[in-house]
């Protein structure tokens, strides 16, 4: 038995809001322990008040519109619905209660961004559903700040029975008010799964990276970005708020696009990852003549060892000048919303040959880059900012050059 067993407390509310005529409910099944849902509020409280999930699929669930938190309510093995109908629109999570109440305590931004937005959606040839300028757009201007609209822990859900699952997530949307529930509906896919699975960004609650719990925040609008392997567009994820970006300027009637894989892959691998979302690559590089594809992962394989060469401090494989030519493949790869990475290295290793003036140079510009990639209060764009200001009280100062000699 995957879930366990599961106490709830079912009530009926007005459904005209969402279009569905109401019916008497049907009267309360026989159950089984494999589908008897349970609350953790109430489970100590009294006997379990139980309901199959064929049963709970009939109840049309209006979302409450009121200031609070709702849940936890439906729980499976610790997996609980939680939502707010009215926090910016609309918010539902399907994740531990430990983890809701770190997300309730987030900070969320309200949505955002240029007005009038400097794109519109446009059905692209042989891609469905992106967006496109509708005028020019400058490096580094924001173009969409959203909070998700739906945020699911991913070891949780992939331990219910599919049944269970589905439930939850029918459970989850009904919770949302219409127009939030229709815009993610409006997402490729077949279902919910199929469209979490398709559409939503990988995030990480209390903890960065692998040291937090990975779930999925789902964002239908920046959703409709389509893939290219040299985007014009960088996204950055605070908490569960997402922002989108002009990585480079952006001329009128680009499609505006993302990357969906890693852009440092040798294009065979990135074209083999995109065919795993079930599509061919469609952008420019690998739809581009063979010497080009050529050029660019001989590029890339530099890129890859000259990163190699300036992280390794136990012996000298590099000049003072390695990092000068690490920032300038990345800008001829076109490789725009990496740049802050680019010039911090770059940086970091004139400060190692003490090399002051040109180490300052570099750090001013990762910080123009990292305010864009990471935001101005990240702290690698405030330790760049530090080392611009004085290079030689870094730690990193001369400590190439005392080891040359």
């Amino acid at each position: 038995m995957r879930f366990s067993i599961i106490n709830t407390v079912l009530f009926w509310s007005s459904i005209s809001s969402i279009g569905i005529h109401a019916k008497a409910p049907p009267s309360p099944e026989p159950l089984t322990a494999e589908t008897c849902p349970w609350n953790p509020t109430i489970q100590k409280l009294r006997l379990p008040v139980c309901a199959s999930p064929d049963f709970i699929r009939r109840l049309i669930l209006a979302p409450t519109l009121s200031g609070q938190w709702s849940g936890p309510e439906y729980c499976a093995n610790e997996t609980c619905v939680f939502s707010h109908a009215a926090l910016n629109g609309g918010v539902a999570l399907i994740t531990s209660p430990e983890h809701a109440h770190i997300i309730q305590n987030y900070a969320i931004d309200d949505d955002a961004g240029a007005f009038p937005p400097p794109f519109h959606v446009e059905d692209i040839e042989g891609k469905g559903i992106g967006l496109r300028a509708n005028r020019s757009i400058a490096k580094g201007e924001i173009l969409m700040v959203r909070a998700a609209t739906l945020v699911v822990q991913t070891e949780g859900i992939a331990e219910l029975e599919d049944e269970v699952r589905d439930m939850m997530y029918d459970i989850a949307m009904a919770r949302l008010p219409k127009s939030r529930r229709d815009g993610f509906m409006a997402q490729m896919g077949h279902d919910v799964h199929d469209k979490i699975d398709t559409n939503c960004f990988q995030i990480f609650v209390h903890g960065a990276e692998e040291k937090g719990t990975s779930h999925l925040a789902c964002y239908p609008d920046v959703a409709r970005l389509n893939h290219d392997c040299r985007p014009n567009v960088h996204y950055r994820i605070t908490n569960t708020t997402i922002t989108a970006l002009a990585a480079r300027d952006i001329r009128s009637g680009e499609e505006l696009a993302v990357s969906y894989v890693d852009v440092f892959l040798p294009s065979r691998q990135r074209k083999e990852r995109i065919r795993g979302w079930g599509f061919e690559c469609m952008c420019p590089l690998c739809q581009g003549p063979k010497n080009e594809t050529t050029a660019s992962d001989k590029r890339l394989r530099r890129i890859k060892q000259l990163k190699t060469d300036l992280n390794n401090f136990k012996e000298i494989k590099v000049t003072a000048d390695t990092g000068a030519e690490y920032t300038a493949l990345h800008q001829e790869e076109g490789l725009h919303a990496h740049l802050g990475s680019a010039y911090t290295r770059a940086a970091l290793n004139f400060a190692l040959f003490g090399e002051e003036e040109r180490s300052r140079e570099y750090a001013l510009k990762a910080v123009e880059e990292l305010d864009i990639e990471k935001g101005p209060d990240s702290s690698d764009a405030q330790a760049m900012r530090a080392l611009a200001e004085n290079p030689q009280a870094h730690w990193t100062w001369g400590k190439r050059r005392t080891a040359e000699k």
